[in-house]
């Protein structure tokens, strides 16, 4: 047993152990970015999935890659951008997935979200801001998520290009025909 373990039956074991936690960022880092860009990433995460739960398991992923990521970001922003990109791609898996064809019953009583604030204050903007986010989610996600980004986040269309992998003249398209299919959803109720 001792040859396997190269000699020392608890030290090889305690060196891998060490070794994957110095990768992971520090606790600290990890809750104040969560403060930082929980309501993003909900929101963005909204966007694209209907069921509470499924929202939930979308944000819970994204921030699980944020602790695992490696790399340095070059300020907030760069942090921030890089956190929409992973949500909306975490969210893009969960759609595709077979769990996710099938709707649950809360997803039938189509209710109305409030995002958790520090204060009142903020709980009561994320519930200004559920009419248009819940009108968001009723229009097609490509043009949602461009318009999420440009009018909720203040992107331009340069960097929601590169965020989303799309050239420029499409992000201008999408928000068109997104700003069309909201005024309709909203003009309706």
């Amino acid at each position: 047993m001792e040859m396997v373990l190269g000699g020392t039956s608890a030290r090889p074991f305690e060196t891998k152990v060490q070794r994957y936690d110095s990768r992971m960022r520090t606790k600290r880092d990890i809750e104040g970015t969560i403060r930082r860009h929980a309501d993003t990433v909900m929101r963005v995460c909204s966007i694209y999935l209907r069921d509470q739960a499924d929202r939930d398991d979308a944000f819970q992923e994204t921030f699980l890659r944020y602790a695992r990521y490696e790399r340095s970001f070059n300020g907030d922003e760069h942090r921030k951008a890089w956190l929409i990109r992973v949500a909306s791609n975490v969210c893009k898996d969960q759609l595709k997935s077979a769990s996710a064809r099938t709707e649950s019953l809360d997803a039938l009583t189509d209710e109305g979200m409030v995002f958790a604030g520090d204060d009142g204050e903020e709980a009561q903007r994320s519930l200004e801001c559920s009419d248009v986010l819940k009108a968001l989610r009723s229009i097609d996600e490509r043009y949602a998520i461009v318009l999420y980004l440009r009018f909720y986040e203040n992107y331009t269309a340069v960097q929601i290009g590169k965020l989303l992998g799309m050239p420029e003249n499409t992000v201008y398209t999408n928000i068109a025909r997104g700003k069309r299919q909201l005024k309709g959803v909203l003009g309706h109720e």
